[in-house]
């Protein structure tokens, strides 16, 4: 190793620092190194054979089961889906269901393991423009639904990790940055629930208006708690959020069990409060916490999603504005001139376009209720099965 003794190489991989839950990185680089370089890469394009041949079994299993996500077809917006689907299908497939290619690739995966090579899920920021899921094997970073942004990628893709670029989010900025050039979320303290905030400091808006609590999941919630709260302070201690998005957020929650501040300012300072209480309680230090908070912001979350749901089914028919002309195949037609057969068409095509958009809106609430119950789901699974969404 160029000279360098275990404590360096410890250090400088990162080896004595805890390792979070899903992060990105390589612990015992010096073993992983070895163990790749004699069981993976000599096999590198037939372990790219077996990965691909188990997203084309998985595939049309997994569109049946979620044709659309947040209204987009599959696979797009199913990262996390198609991860976890493959992993556990590597677990259970059997070489001779596999081409002949691929069936030594996936033989050379399960010899990798047997002799100690780490196989393991990850999240985090790829290349500073994505939240990706992908597996570390050994050094290769593996992304098994690579085509979940731009359909038209190759599925599978095998890169070495230190050429991946993929990272760990570093603290609560990081991830607000992340999230707003790849979700096109809008992000704001938690200035509304001081005792969900040191875990949980931010709130979401998204371009349709849709208003989550992020982000309790297993990396970023011990991601703050390992460093007593400090993130959460440091995104907390920003100007008070804008009054309107407060007295919505206030609005949807009036009726749940949760403290609620009255003004932002107020809530800026008890959420800051909370932070330093909580440290003092050494409630970071506490695992028992994690299982009631999580369940907490899947209750704020489906109240969010409900409250919302229930403004939209509660507006007013919206005027129609008359239209003199529509364009069909770029051609302008009168509506006026247009017969009774046409218009009624014109009209069934307008109100299905409404229910669409009502059932978009309906998605959106059972995706949120859906990780919320994939997160509860996590804490009940033995150690080292957690993931993290995408």
């Amino acid at each position: 190793m160029g000279g360098r003794d275990d404590a360096d190489w410890g250090r400088q991989s990162g080896w004595f620092t805890p390792l979070l839950p899903n992060e990105p990185r390589i612990l015992d680089r010096r073993t992983q190194v070895a163990l790749t370089e004699r069981y993976l890469l000599p096999v590198l394009p037939k372990l790219e054979s077996a990965l691909l041949a188990i997203r084309l079994q998985l595939d049309p299993e997994l569109e049946r089961l979620q044709p659309f996500k947040l209204g987009k077809p599959y696979p797009l917006g199913q990262c996390l889906e198609i991860a976890q689907a493959v992993q556990a299908r590597l677990r259970t497939v059997i070489e001779s269901d596999l081409p002949a290619g691929a069936a030594v690739g996936l033989r050379a995966l399960r010899a990798f393991q047997r002799a100690g090579g780490a196989f393991r899920q990850a999240w985090g920021d790829l290349r500073g423009q994505y939240f990706q899921n992908a597996f570390l094997l050994g050094t290769l970073y593996i992304d098994v639904a690579n085509d979940t942004v731009t359909a038209t990628k190759p599925k599978v893709e095998i890169l070495p990790f230190d050429e991946a670029q993929f990272f760990p989010i570093r603290d609560f900025e990081h991830f607000r940055q992340i999230a707003r050039s790849y979700w096109g979320d809008e992000i704001y303290p938690n200035h509304v629930l001081p005792e969900l905030a040191p875990h949980c400091p931010l709130f979401h808006v998204s371009h349709n208006g849709r208003i989550q609590l992020h982000d309790a999941t297993q990396y970023m919630l011990a991601m703050t708690r390992i460093q007593g709260f400090k993130p959460s302070e440091a995104v907390l201690r920003e100007s008070p959020m804008p009054q309107a998005l407060f007295e919505r957020i206030r609005e949807a929650l009036q009726e749940a069990k949760f403290p609620l501040a009255t003004t932002p300012e107020q809530g800026r300072q008890q959420a800051l409060q909370q932070c330093h209480q909580q440290r003092a309680k050494r409630w970071h230090l506490e695992p028992k916490r994690v299982a009631p908070l999580i369940h907490a912001v899947e209750q704020v979350n489906l109240r969010l999603a409900r409250w919302q749901r229930d403004r939209i089914s509660q507006q007013p028919p919206q005027q129609k504005t008359p239209m003199p002309t529509i364009k069909i195949d770029n051609i302008d037609y009168d509506l006026d001139s247009l017969s009774d057969d046409a218009k009624a068409q014109l009209q069934s095509i307008q109100f299905v376009d409404q229910e669409l958009a009502k059932l978009q809106m309906q998605m959106a609430a059972m995706q949120t209720a859906r990780n919320a119950y994939v997160n509860a789901l996590k804490l009940a699974l033995p150690m080292g099965s957690a993931s993290q969404s995408h």
